[in-house]
């Protein structure tokens, strides 16, 4: 590097950093105030470093490739023109194309744009070395062997929407024992490859392109990933505490048998045994002339008195929702699928569409090819004739989306759009975060980078899927930024079998544990003793889905996987984390989520506890950590979640909507913890940084100034008291 050169400060006001390569002829070193990257000046190959010591290691072959082609030499430029250049480097492969590289290093944040010089689309390559740990890339990572993507058989992932499992996109991926995560974010053929040799980022475009890299612990990481996104354009939508409380959802107790009168007879008899249901998804496509999901407001003949009927669910509590999609059925018809596939039990011959399709072509809100006319796809699935797409990146299209839905009068949607698009990702999330900032409850499918809804929804799952897809696909849309997931109801196809009933209420406990938690079918036809340890699992969520919530308000602000957080994230030094045999995380700042996914014939898992100290939730039993319970048992009535970390957290009685805090020793300093009601108005804040010992402790309630009264439990000592909202408390040794 020439010494001298002027600096970048990128997003962050910060020291400026220098370029220094006089020790070493044949390396560029960028200083910047926290690293340093080190560039060889033959091959572009680059590593991370912090002081003397390489963090993340270069790729051994080159650090850019141009079609694919290693870099062979390099050279700093000075100028661009008759502008002084700022780490700028034009670098040449082995066939001779020519790229201009741009870098800059602020802060914990790096910034790299690579420009070819010829005016074509090129395949863009940015590579370092292989790594400890992997996680992320949404759903093209989640349906593999393993969490951790190194262990997983496939090393290139392709970023594409396949209308089926692969629907959520992101190239993000999180390397935690390395302290470092990469992304990007140009429109064009993506693809990342991860294994235990390399970290490559691609991407197929005419023009530059530009990744980035963020250091640090991950916390910094997922915060300067915020600051990024939303620079970007993606912006999550703020959550809402209605997803957060106990679901209900047609498919899986009536497919297309969905109607007024089957949807209120079901939801009469959950209500009736005491099932808290505060949301329900009546379905989609079962509305006006066979199959549509475009005649907004009309309702056919299985609604036919929505607005009686929408009364009915509210006067219960319930908020409706539809399922909806973004693809458009051309106007008229009927169009007949090539097929005699249907879908479940549904008995339509044809479909049909409507002028809204004319509409939204004429004002431009359509996906359309090269050539300006309108793209017309075919799901596989539904509904299966030729169908157009929403384009939510044309002006106006999301307010004419929002302003379709507005007109049935529901609650919300469960969106659903199944078209195999392949690299054009970038079309969902407009829409659908349009009704969620309307103030639409909104589950989403589709999207890019972030979530436009409340809560993210995997893919249809079944309950065979329990120890395998479900939790990775869960624990990579957090490591992706998103922890706030849903995948289907309890004991989703599988509820009539009465052979599998444990199995079913194994399902209930893994999904009771995260944000998004449903039932579908009535287990009417279960053994009473059963019907219990399925209602525990779901009471259970009941009682937490306030402190669940509080925290996803913590995550939204900071960019934090709260609400899911993988252990490998949540303990970095920890390498026994990396590779547990059983699927464990955090729940917030204070509980550590253990569900029982395998060996279901004996109720016994191993079961780590990290650095600190831990109490078993169900019996109170204390463990210190870091320490592996061998064959820990879990019954099936078990509570499979242990308390540690922060030690604090809020529980919501079960019989009123009273709120009681719950504080445990764990030695931790930093012990004060906020709580945010459902409201997300009202707070709490619970001071119990001061205490060393938990014995005859007082608990002041620093809002009156007055001390109160509270419960011990005798095995654990754990302390329990009752909020009073907007009330702030300290607990204090005497």
């Amino acid at each position: 590097m020439v010494k001298g050169m002027f600096c970048i400060v990128f997003l962050v006001a910060m020291p400026l950093y220098s370029c220094n390569d006089a020790n070493n002829d044949a390396k560029y070193v960028i200083e910047g105030e926290l690293y340093e990257i080190h560039i060889d000046k033959e091959n572009f190959a680059f590593s991370f470093w912090d002081g003397n010591t390489k963090v993340v290691p270069e790729h051994s072959k080159s650090g850019v490739f141009l079609s694919g082609k290693l870099t062979v030499s390099s050279e700093q430029i000075d100028m661009i023109g008759n502008v002084p250049a700022k780490h700028v480097f034009l670098i040449t492969n082995e066939h001779g194309e020519q790229a201009r590289v741009f870098i800059s290093l602020g802060g914990n944040i790096a910034t790299i744009t690579i420009e070819p010089l010829e005016q074509k689309e090129s395949r863009i390559s940015l590579a370092l070395g292989g790594m400890l740990s992997a996680h992320g890339l949404g759903d093209v990572a989640a349906s593999h062997e393993s969490f951790n993507i190194l262990a997983n058989k496939q090393a290139t992932y392709t970023i594409e929407n396949d209308g089926g499992r692969k629907r959520w996109v992101s190239t993000f991926a999180i390397f935690p024992q390395d302290g470092i995560a990469g992304v990007f974010f140009d429109k064009g053929k993506k693809s990342v490859t991860i294994d235990k040799e390399q970290y490559v980022m691609d991407i197929v475009k005419k023009g530059k392109a530009t990744f980035y890299y963020f250091l640090g612990n991950p916390r910094t990481i997922y915060a300067n990933y915020k600051k990024v996104r939303e620079k970007e354009g993606y912006k999550n939508v703020k959550p809402k505490s209605r997803l957060f409380e106990l679901g209900w959802e047609s498919w899986d107790a009536l497919g297309w048998n969905t109607n007024q009168f089957t949807v209120k007879e079901i939801l009469q008899k959950f209500h009736n045994n005491g099932y808290p249901i505060r949301w329900a998804v009546t379905g989609s496509g079962f509305w006006d002339k066979g199959g549509t999901t475009t005649s907004f407001g009309q309702w056919g003949k299985k609604f036919p008195d929505m607005a009686s009927f929408r009364k009915w669910m509210h006067s219960k509590d319930i908020y409706w929702m539809i399922g909806l999609r973004t693809n458009f059925i051309p106007e008229g018809g009927p169009y007949f699928p090539k097929t005699n596939e249907r879908d479940k039990n549904l008995r339509v011959d044809s479909f049909y569409g409507n002028k809204l399709t004319t509409e939204a072509k004429e004002n431009g809100y359509l996906v359309t090819k090269g050539n300006g006319e309108v793209l017309q796809i075919t799901s596989d699935i539904f509904p299966i004739v030729p169908s157009t797409l929403l384009n939510g990146d044309a002006p106006g299209a999301a307010t004419w989306y929002q302003q379709q839905f507005a007109k049935w009068g529901v609650d919300g949607i469960k969106e659903d759009t199944m078209m195999n698009l392949d690299s054009l990702t970038n079309i969902y999330n407009r829409p659908i975060a349009e009704i969620a900032d309307s103030g639409g409850l909104v589950m989403a499918r589709n999207g890019e980078f972030v979530a436009p809804g409340t809560l993210l929804r995997i893919n249809d799952t079944r309950v065979g899927q329990l120890a395998g897809r479900i939790p990775i696909n869960y624990l990579q849309y957090a490591a992706s930024g998103f922890p706030n997931v849903y995948s289907d109801v309890a004991g989703v196809h599988n509820m009539h079998n009465l052979k599998e009933i444990d199995k079913n209420i194994r399902h209930t406990w893994l999904l009771s544990l995260t944000t998004g938690l449903a039932v579908g079918a009535y287990p009417e036809k279960w053994p009473k003793e059963k019907q219990k340890l399925f209602k525990k699992a779901i009471d259970f969520h009941y009682k937490i889905a306030p402190y669940i919530y509080s925290e996803a308000l913590k995550g939204y602000e900071s960019g934090y996987p709260t609400t899911l957080t993988p252990l490998s994230i949540a303990f970095p030094k920890d390498t026994t984390t990396v590779d547990l045999p059983n699927f464990q995380w955090m729940i917030g700042a204070s509980l550590l989520a253990t569900p029982l996914l395998e060996n279901l014939q004996t109720d016994k898992m191993d079961v780590y506890l990290p650095e600190g100290i831990w109490f078993d939730y169900e019996n109170g039993k204390k463990y210190e950590g870091p320490v592996t319970l061998k064959n820990f048992e879990i019954p099936l009535g078990k509570v499979p979640c242990f308390v540690g970390g922060k030690g604090i957290f809020i529980e919501r009685s079960y019989n009123r909507s009273a709120f009681k805090a719950k504080v445990y020793f764990t030695g931790l300093d930093n012990n004060r913890f906020v709580f945010t009601y459902p409201n997300s108005i009202d707070q709490n804040e619970i001071d119990a940084s001061s205490v060393k010992f938990f014995e005859d402790l007082i608990v002041m309630d620093k809002t009156s100034n007055k001390s109160i009264p509270y419960q011990v439990d005798p095995v654990s000592g754990a302390i329990s008291f009752d909020l009073i909202r907007n009330h702030d408390y300290v607990v204090l040794n005497p």
